[in-house]
């Protein structure tokens, strides 16, 4: 009986002593935002962007993915491009002619955000993308040449992206929601004779498509 008693006295000792070591944080341990105790889950999104691209709408198609922390921190990678033909009038760099001229080109970069409320049905999601991008101006008709390739690029620049979005979030499935918002994609840094940075920044409206376990 004693025998039994000193077992059952020595399991409860270490189970406490496991809760302890598993619920209470070390004195002076490094508190981190993936470490013990954060649930972590992977998700997807696909993203359909329409907004002002040189003063004229276009879709800019994109995806981005990641881990969920705490159902709440969003932490990943996205990248977009410039899924509709997007002609301007410009100049070109060399014989200084007006033409139309076509963008091509995107960006991608680390994606960041939170949800707030996300066990509800209806509930704000806030992603931001910080990256860089990469544009082609270019003249589709230059050699003007029968039933062949007849684009050439005239410039060329990268830059810098700052994209925020606000969507409403709504929560079809356990694996499966569906978004709907606007955004501002920022952008700084081109060197294009024929474009400002901020003919290539403007609003867009969202319509996204998530997949991943919540």
């Amino acid at each position: 009986m004693k025998y039994i008693a000193g077992v059952l006295f020595h399991s409860v000792f270490l189970s406490t002593q496991a809760q302890q070591f598993t619920d209470t944080p070390k004195k002076g341990e490094v508190k981190s935002l993936i470490g013990r105790g954060k649930e972590i889950t992977g998700f997807g999104n696909i993203d359909f962007r329409v907004g002002e691209v040189v003063s004229q709408q276009a879709l800019i198609m994109g995806a981005y993915g990641g881990i969920l922390v705490n159902k709440n921190i969003m932490l990943g990678v996205a990248g977009y491009g410039i899924a509709t033909e997007s002609q301007f009038e410009g100049f070109d760099p060399e014989t200084n002619e007006l033409r139309d001229l076509n963008i091509y080109g995107g960006y991608a970069g680390m994606l960041m955000g939170f949800k707030v409320a996300s066990k509800e049905i209806i509930h704000l999601s806030v992603p931001m993308v910080i990256g860089a991008g990469h544009l082609d101006v270019s003249d589709d008709n230059y050699f003007n040449v029968p039933n062949g390739d007849n684009d050439f690029t005239l410039e060329s620049t990268s830059f810098f992206v700052f994209e925020p979005s606000a969507l409403v979030e709504l929560n079809i499935s356990y694996h499966f929601r569906m978004g709907f918002g606007a955004g501002y994609r920022l952008v700084r840094g081109s060197s294009l004779e024929n474009l400002a940075d901020d003919n290539l920044s403007g609003f867009s409206g969202v319509l996204s498509f998530q997949f991943g376990n919540f």
